[in-house]
């Protein structure tokens, strides 16, 4: 897909974005085999009665994946985090240059970022940068949690001529929920700004030796992850006799209203209610007239999401479907979860690699742009929004 077709598309549809845990790199990690691991873990615990070794293991897999993932959000500081923080903010700022410049003035100036991350980063992004983000909380002593402060839009009225214009707003859509969110009442959600006080004092509790390592150092000195075998073994040769020592961090930790990275990811309290609210504002916004959807980091891994995003594919031709994929080597796998090869009915899905990107590129005004990227991470998925930003001009320009 050229950048002029972009702007095609970008100058009438209404705009939406589907953000998974690879835009939150290089600051956080991403899931690795952790899904995997945790569906294996409930099988085997269901057929064994909680033997002790599963404990462990599922003890030790919430501790990696709380201190890679959720713990760097508390105090974030470094040049990882300073560098995903930006490309989120470039994210920000293009978009709001972008819908303020849009030709349109029948559409809303309204962008949903969906988003299955439970970190904190375009919150953080967000802040200070004079953009205007919805992240679906109200209120100022006790901020509480509804969807329907989604379905707002912001004006700003003149000093001298009473003059109302829309403004650009980003409405965040977690939808496996944030590890500030905190359940109050029957399915409420408030914002808890101390969510990682109880897990920390719990696991340091725990002395380090009870939990197995999931990661190891191959001969070259690479990090790789055990498989889930290995983790099990481990566990059972650690003999743990009395696993009460798990309990308060394994409680503290689900307490957290996120949907835990598992097959059976919605089997969760107050996290079902949010998430189906979630996914039919997900769904409602894809069957829009003119609907564009971006992917930036997200690999469609998540069955219930990819078969809502094919099925109104497949229900809506006037839905166009962008995907960013970070190498030439991962259309395929994309082509496999979304079904693209035989069943794509409207030719409204476009995965777009690298190498078709400088393809696609290959005017005067575009050439030289498009051979500086070589893959599709979130700074250079900014880098393209940042530049389609430059070339669109306002009426008024």
């Amino acid at each position: 897909m050229s950048i002029q077709e972009l702007i095609q598309y970008i100058q009438s549809a209404n705009i939406n974005f589907m953000i998974g845990s690879g835009a939150s790199k290089p600051y956080l990690a991403t899931l690795g085999s952790v899904e995997t691991w945790l569906t294996k873990l409930s099988e085997d615990k269901k057929a064994s009665s909680n033997a002790s070794e599963y404990i462990v293991v599922e003890a030790s897999i919430y501790k990696t994946f709380y201190e890679s993932v959720i713990r760097p959000n508390h105090c974030p500081c470094g040049d990882l985090y300073e560098k995903t923080k930006e490309n989120y903010k470039a994210l920000l700022s293009a978009w709001n240059g972008i819908m303020n410049k849009r030709y349109s003035r029948l559409l809303n100036k309204q962008v949903n970022l969906f988003s299955t991350n439970v970190d904190l980063m375009i919150e953080q992004a967000a802040s200070g940068i004079g953009v205007e983000l919805n992240d679906g909380f109200k209120g100022s002593v006790e901020q509480l949690y509804d969807e329907s402060n989604f379905m707002r839009s912001v004006s700003q009225n003149s000093l001298h001529f009473q003059y109302t214009s829309e403004i650009p707003i980003f409405n965040l859509l977690k939808i496996h929920g944030s590890i500030n969110w905190e359940q109050t009442g029957n399915n409420g959600v408030r914002n808890n700004t101390l969510w990682y006080n109880n897990i920390d004092e719990a696991i340091q509790k725990i002395d380090a030796n009870q939990f197995v390592q999931v990661n190891y150092e191959d001969e070259d000195g690479k990090i790789k992850e055990k498989t889930y075998e290995q983790l099990v073994n481990e566990a059972r040769g650690l003999k743990v006799t009395d696993t009460s020592i798990y309990t308060p961090f394994l409680e503290a930790y689900n307490k957290l209203v996120i949907v835990n990275p598992t097959k059976r990811k919605f089997e969760q309290t107050v996290m079902d209610y949010h998430f189906y609210e979630l996914m039919r504002i997900y769904a409602n916004a894809l069957e829009k007239e003119n609907a564009i959807l971006f992917v930036a980091g997200f690999s469609f891994a998540d069955e219930h999401i990819a078969s809502i995003t094919k099925r109104a594919a497949d229900r809506n031709p006037t839905l166009q479907i962008v995907i960013f994929a970070f190498g030439n080597d991962e259309e395929d796998s994309f082509k496999t979860k979304l079904c693209v090869n035989s069943l794509c009915l409207n030719n409204n899905i476009t995965i777009v690699t690298p190498e078709k990107f400088v393809k696609d590129n290959q005017d005067d005004r575009t050439k030289e742009f498009a051979k500086s990227i070589s893959r599709f991470d979130m700074e250079s998925i900014t880098r393209v929004f940042s530049y389609i930003e430059s070339q669109i001009h306002g009426s008024n320009e």
